[in-house]
């Protein structure tokens, strides 16, 4: 028997132990293996001994002169085959197991065993089960299959326990080859592998990431299943062993850190139908709730949802929930999006924008425009002030050819069914109509508010003010600034940026000017999209003023790129246009070169 060398605990190197029998008496009757000499170096066929363990084959006898008796039912004269409750090794034995129930008993165990070999008795499979045990612990692999060869060595067959103690150690480490060499050896004795023994292969191929290993061994243990996890009632496992949770979870877990989420959805179905399989706990459906959110795998976030929270209880956080509604609105699903909004309601979780901003896009790309605008009160009822910002989902969908139509008539509707309607979702509409150049309908859409009850604001002539802006129109934009001040409606950094800009796209653009310096007299400073606009345009008119508006976009601190200043020093021609130009002045001097006259 193997037990490794510590200096510091006294454990010393002591070799194979010399029988203490007479010189008479003969060794013919003992195995080769036990034949020892007083030497620490052994010739012929003997157990491996390793510089750091001894071994624990030691001489039949007790003491010179002993006279041994054959017990009835043995084959060798003088050899016990059994741990009988009058021998001295069942004592230590005992001493041994009471020792191993303490985690962390090691080196006590060692020092048990070589008091066992100093006294030369013989040990046996318990034995040998608890040295296993405490080489596992010492993590010492090499030590563990040097004791299984001596077993074999010895005459005493290791059990499928003591081969499962050398896979969880091999599994531990993450040695797959070890594993392989190791369930070898199982076949070779002719054991049959437990249930134990796959959990330990099965968690030692997750450890290594080898998931397709591991799961063709779980595959080899169940029944098969469609993809929809039903079982198949023509499968039969290739291999006689029921799985247990502890073969599935580690798969699942594996699957999910490597992004396989399907296949970990797939597994946990197979789990599911696996007969006599306890329950499943509720956080391996919630993990996997995160993680198939996480990777858009809808079917897996609304059955691990269902299962998981729905019907077991789970209580996920805000980041889990966060990750759920960032799915259900980018698949489409507003009615998973409105679950977890009332579970978070009903958990007392405090709302926030954000949390919003996932249901309205759901909502939205499903074309359910009523629960939008609805969406958009809810916000502002529980205390929170959308924005167009916030409706950017909606924003989107409307771009579509038609949507706008649609979305105006399920705004009427829910007017004539008694319903409020959120000022946002009202300059939305508006914003939509400005961007699919369509300002016609934006002016009878905005003519309307009186009629829904909707009092607009200054984002609404914003809303306004981007739809003058595409049809270049300055006296509608004019007639916008007019109703503002009329109703008595502030405008905002974006108002002053939305005039400028629409300055900027007529011939005379000498009002960019004046708004300018009125929004500079509110001490409110210009953004940089202003002076680039203002700076290009300049430059295309090659207007002398272009100096002056270079310098005051500086002096606030902003950058003239390189692509702004070639823009200036091609007169306001783009890479593009600079690139069309030459070429086209490259064309005109290869026709005048071909119109001259050859001599």
């Amino acid at each position: 028997m193997f037990i490794p060398r510590n200096r510091l605990c006294g454990i010393v190197h002591s070799g194979i132990h010399t029988r203490a029998a007479s010189t008479t008496t003969t060794t013919r009757h003992a195995p080769t293996c036990l034949r020892q000499t007083s030497s620490l170096h052994i010739s012929g066929p003997q157990p491996l001994i390793s510089t750091s363990h001894t071994s624990l084959i030691s001489g039949s006898g007790s003491g010179s002169g002993s006279t041994r008796h054959r017990i009835p039912g043995t084959t060798t004269r003088g050899i016990i085959t059994g741990t009988y409750p009058s021998t001295p090794l069942n004592k230590y034995n005992r001493k041994l197991i009471t020792l191993l129930k303490d985690p962390q008993m090691c080196l006590p165990i060692f020092d048990k065993c070589r008091e066992i070999q100093e006294l030369n008795l013989k040990p046996d499979l318990t034995t040998y089960t608890v040295l296993l045990e405490a080489h596992e612990r010492n993590n010492d692999l090499d030590s563990i299959m040097k004791t299984l060869e001596e077993m074999e060595l010895v005459g005493i067959s290791p059990s499928i326990s003591a081969f499962n103690i050398a896979l969880r150690a091999a599994g531990a480490n993450g040695d797959t080859v070890m594993l392989e060499k190791i369930t070898a050896l199982i076949h070779k004795a002719r054991l049959k592998m437990n249930i134990n023994s796959y959990e330990i292969i099965i968690q030692g191929l997750c450890a290594n990431s080898e998931l397709e290993h591991a799961l063709d061994i779980l595959g080899d243990m169940t029944v098969s299943v469609d993809e929809e996890g039903q079982p198949d009632e023509n499968g039969r496992p290739a291999i006689d062993v029921r799985p247990s949770l502890q073969c599935f979870v580690p798969i699942i877990q594996l699957a999910q850190s490597l992004h396989e989420t399907e296949t970990a959805y797939l597994v946990l179905k197979m789990a599911e139908v696996q007969a006599g399989l306890s329950r499943i706990p509720a956080v391996v459906y919630t993990d996997l709730m995160a993680r198939a959110a996480d990777d858009y795998v809808l079917p897996a976030v609304e059955y691990c949802w269902k299962k998981g929270v729905k019907e077991m209880g789970a209580c996920p956080d805000e980041g889990s929930c966060m990750l759920v509604l960032n799915c259900a609105a980018h698949e489409k699903a507003p009615q998973l999006s409105a679950e977890v909004i009332q579970y978070m309601g009903e958990n007392d979780m405090d709302f926030q924008e954000y949390h919003f901003a996932p249901l309205l896009q759901a909502f939205s790309l499903a074309g359910k425009y009523k629960s939008a605008f609805n969406v958009l009160s809810i916000m502002r009822t529980s205390g929170m002030k959308p924005t167009i910002l916030t409706a950017t989902s909606l924003l989107k969908v409307l771009d579509e050819q038609g949507n706008i139509d649609d979305a105006y008539t399920c705004m009427r509707e829910m007017h004539q069914e008694g319903k409020a309607i959120d000022v946002v979702a009202f300059n939305v509409l508006i914003e939509a109509c400005g961007r699919a150049k369509n300002l016609t309908q934006a002016m009878s859409i905005f003519d309307a508010a009186a009629s829904l009850s909707i009092e607009p604001d200054t984002d609404t002539y914003n809303a306004l003010l981007t739809g003058c802006i595409t049809d270049r129109n300055m006296s509608e934009g004019k007639n916008v600034i007019m109703m503002m001040q009329r109703k008595g409606v502030d405008p905002n950094v974006d108002t002053y940026q939305s005039l400028i800009t629409l300055c900027l796209t007529q011939i005379n653009y000498e009002d960019a000017f004046m708004y300018l310096e009125e929004m500079k007299s509110h001490d409110v400073i210009p953004s940089e999209s202003i002076y680039t606009s203002l700076v290009r345009k300049l430059a295309r008119e090659n207007d002398p003023r272009i100096k002056y508006a270079v310098e005051e976009m500086e002096s606030f601190g902003y950058v003239v790129g390189p692509n702004l200043k070639e823009y200036i020093d091609t007169g306001g021609l783009s890479n593009l246009e600079e690139s069309e130009r030459r070429k086209q002045i490259r064309v005109a001097q290869r026709r005048r070169s071909g119109n001259r006259p050859h001599f």
